[in-house]
């Protein structure tokens, strides 16, 4: 799950980044000690859990919780106690009490995977439509309708999909193990187990790497003498 980290006191950031870190299932993407500059990240990224202290000077996380227009999973952090009950008015998924102990820590993390993992089971794959050659990708609550011949390329991460088109990225819930469900295989190669390119953009092709535009993607060892072989290269 990919997770940031809200909290006006850089010691309990620490300690949150040291837990995170220990945790395979979790990968943090940024820590804030503004809360401002959290919301405007959020606006931009695809973000699984926020772990979001409550009591903070100007404005608290139940404020900044109000503020968000796509919420994510969150679990309140703080010193007080008293915050408990409102926290679960708003949905959030655990409060943890400072000083943070890693089992308690743990325990949270168990909670917010299984909910995390049943939003994944229903998360729809991307459809296709043959007939004018356009594909719907579900990004958060936003459907996104892209031409196929506009896709430059795929990259994992960590939990989803980056689709990389000739106007913008969008961060898709979706594993690279499906991802030729819905792809056609005449037009996409993968090249590496993190990326899958789209034939019409690649402008250059070399033994251990590809040109796209003025990006440069390796090709894995396993793929090479496959993708090689497609534009006999």
């Amino acid at each position: 799950m990919n997770c940031i980290i809200l909290d006006d006191e850089p010691h309990a950031i620490d300690v949150l980044k040291r837990y995170v870190e220990k945790t395979p299932s979790l990968n943090l993407r940024g820590e804030f000690r503004n809360p401002l500059k959290a919301l405007d990240f959020l606006q931009k990224e695809l973000i699984d859990l926020v772990f979001l202290d409550v009591n903070m000077p100007n404005l608290t996380g139940i404020q900044f919780l109000k503020a968000l227009k796509r919420k994510p999973l969150i679990i309140f952090t703080t010193a007080y106690s008293s915050y408990a009950a409102e926290s679960y008015e708003w949905d959030a998924l655990d409060y943890l009490v400072k000083p943070i102990v890693f089992e308690r820590f743990l325990r949270a993390i168990g909670k917010a995977q299984e909910v995390f993992n049943s939003k994944a089971e229903v998360e729809p794959l991307p459809g296709i439509n043959s007939q004018d050659d356009m594909i719907s990708l579900k990004s958060g609550k936003q459907t996104h309708r892209v031409k196929l011949s506009d896709i430059q390329f795929i990259s994992k991460q960590s939990n989803y999909l980056e689709v990389n088109t000739m106007e913008r990225k969008i961060l898709i819930r979706a594993n690279m193990a499906d991802i030729f469900s819905w792809l056609p295989e005449d037009r996409f190669s993968r090249i590496h187990k993190s990326y899958v390119v789209g034939h019409d953009h690649v402008s250059i092709i070399e033994t251990h790497q590809v040109k796209i535009s003025k990006t440069i993607l390796p090709i894995g060892s396993s793929y090479r003498k496959e993708f090689l072989q497609k534009f006999g290269a």
